[in-house]
């Protein structure tokens, strides 16, 4: 089931982002940190989230608007999606131009860090609580094989998947493993 692989992503997602949590830690207390692993992160949530996972989000979403939408007050899912895209843009930007030797400081990048990972965090607990519930309620089985059949499924995952693409193998080590 579509849910059932959204929610797999969002633990993906979440490891990602408490990786992000400890080079913030690392650079608020002074240490150095990796850029590059960095920008690794946020170009895989650039690539899997607006190519892969939201788009797989949206047509869930757009159904149950199409099916059930009149009858229930439910957040704004592609609006959200949209302003995360802009978001995680503007951070990459931001990692880009460091890796690029510009000087920003350090307490700005960690601000910029900061917002980024609690605002993708945020999102993605409105999902989980919020969205993914209502849909759960209302959804037969014959919703769930629709969105089934109209979703296109992305390739497979370059840092979670069954073979972890070179781009991504530092990234990949980093993490820790899940228990």
């Amino acid at each position: 089931m579509l849910l059932d692989s959204i929610h797999t992503e969002h633990g993906y997602i979440n490891r990602l982002l408490k990786l992000l949590g400890t080079k913030l830690k690392a650079i608020r207390e002074g240490h150095e940190v990796n850029y590059q692993l960095i920008r690794d992160i946020v170009t895989y949530l650039q690539n899997q989230a607006e190519h892969c996972h939201h788009p797989k989000e949206d047509v869930i979403y757009h159904y149950f608007l199409r099916h059930y939408g009149e009858e229930q007050d439910i957040l704004d899912l592609e609006a959200e999606h949209i302003e995360l895209a802009k978001l995680t843009a503007d951070f990459a930007e931001t990692v880009d131009m460091i890796l690029m030797d510009a000087v920003i400081p350090l307490d700005v990048f960690a601000d910029k860090l900061n917002a980024f990972v609690n605002r993708q965090r945020q999102h993605l607990e409105t999902e989980e609580k919020r969205v993914f519930p209502v849909i759960r309620r209302h959804f037969t089985a014959q919703d769930w094989a629709a969105v089934d059949e109209e979703y296109q499924d992305c390739l497979c995952d370059p840092l979670f998947g069954k073979e972890v693409s070179a781009q991504y193998r530092e990234l990949a080590n980093r993490l820790e493993p899940e228990h």
